[in-house]
């Protein structure tokens, strides 16, 4: 291989790892727009104690039908829930029963 060679393929092996960490860097800091999630009752305290509304959900018993307006990516063991009115609540995932994602 020549000089050119290794350095065409340097230059090539540089320009994918950035575009993957880039990728990945985007992916973890994006927060998704959410329609509404159903949670257990051990979330749906956490969001009332953050001051937000939770409403036993019709189609689903035992489990609460909360309308956050996003959520962090799924690659946390925690979900950051951002709400319309009032502060961010973090509960855990496993308290989270369904996501049903906007768009």
């Amino acid at each position: 291989m020549s000089r050119l060679d290794k350095w065409v393929a340097g230059v090539l092996t540089a320009g994918i790892a950035a575009i993957l960490l880039g990728v990945l860097t985007t992916a973890v800091f994006t927060r998704i727009p959410v329609a509404h999630i159903y949670v257990d009752a051990a979330g749906a305290r956490a969001i009332i104690v953050g001051g937000h509304q939770a409403v036993a959900a019709p189609d689903w018993p035992g489990t609460y039908l909360v309308t956050p307006r996003f959520a962090d990516a799924a690659f946390w063991p925690s979900a950051t829930l951002d709400f319309k009115s009032g502060a961010a609540v973090t509960l855990p995932r496993r308290d989270i029963v369904l996501w049903v994602y906007r768009g």
